[in-house]
């Protein structure tokens, strides 16, 4: 039988499982779009309802206890039946057109995976049409299908949010630049002898960091385009702010400075269009690519 009660310890612990999985409840409040309060209040009364303690808090974050951890094991399964829920994808032989997707230009974060060969094989009929923009794009002017944007209004009567990811930047510099100019000590350090680079516009208006570049003595290269940013922080020439998830084995982050830096993706569709099979294809998509990064 379904209670409220059993409910509510299902929520508790689909958040032991992303408590798992960032080992921040920081992190899982940002991901989830609720508050620390309210994660700690689901644990603590699924604690209560099952006599055990669950998690282990500490100044580093927090991890499970062995109990929590047999738990999560068991909970895998949950997740994958839920994803096999979501993934259900439209029929084949309905999916056939063009769909247009707005998509900005954001260096670090791939857009365009080996997975998207394994959907052309699936969807063979369909041609995705990718409009792409240095900052965040204007899809409605474009009347896109899709879009992922920086900022959303959910507001909007034209388009409708399908799923967003928080994404973190870091402070990194290249292997080859620290070979030559050296490691930064700290921050006053990085400011004061090394050459910096930034991204004006979205990532430019943080003002931890609009702050910092005030006082940085080289403020080398700057640029309305992440890409250009990253790749010039890739190829050895500046320090600079990258996504940290960025797949490049020849950066360093530099952690110990306690920078940090965030930016809202959101996926969204064209209420006009989003039922159509081919655009339930696509948004299907994109989303399990920006649900990955």
């Amino acid at each position: 039988m379904i209670t409220k009660r059993s409910l509510q310890n299902l929520n508790a612990l689909m958040m032991l499982l992303a408590v798992d999985k960032y080992r921040s409840k920081r992190k899982v409040a940002e991901n989830i779009n609720t508050s620390i309060d309210t994660i700690n209040k689901y644990l603590h009364n699924l604690e209560q309802n099952l006599g055990v303690q669950l998690v282990v808090n500490s100044t580093n974050g927090c991890k499970l206890t062995v109990c929590a951890k047999n738990m999560v094991e068991k909970l895998q399964s949950v997740t994958d039946i839920l994803d096999q829920i979501y993934n259900q994808r439209p029929e084949n032989n309905k999916c056939r057109g063009e769909v247009s997707i707005c998509i900005p230009l954001i260096g670090g974060i791939d857009f365009f995976s080996d997975k998207l060969g394994a959907f052309f094989e699936e969807y063979p009929d369909v041609k995705i049409t990718s409009l792409t923009s240095v900052e965040s794009p204007k899809y409605e002017e474009s009347g896109a299908d899709l879009a992922i944007v920086l900022d959303f209004d959910e507001r909007s009567k034209y388009y409708s949010l399908v799923s967003h990811k928080t994404i973190e930047f870091g402070l990194a510099a290249s292997k080859k630049y620290l070979q030559k100019y050296g490691i930064p000590k700290d921050m006053n350090d990085l400011l004061e002898n090394h050459r910096i680079a930034s991204q004006f516009g979205k990532l430019g208006v943080n003002r931890e960091w609009k702050e910092m570049l005030g006082k940085a003595r080289y403020y080398a290269f700057a640029s309305n385009s992440i890409y250009a940013v990253s790749e010039a922080v890739r190829k050895g020439l500046v320090v600079g702010v990258m996504p940290r998830k960025t797949n490049c084995d020849s950066l360093v982050w530099f952690d110990k400075f306690n920078f940090n830096c965030k930016l809202n993706l959101c996926l969204i569709a064209n209420n006009n269009t989003k039922n159509l099979p081919r655009v339930k294809a696509v948004s299907m998509y994109y989303q399990s690519l920006i649900n990955n990064i």
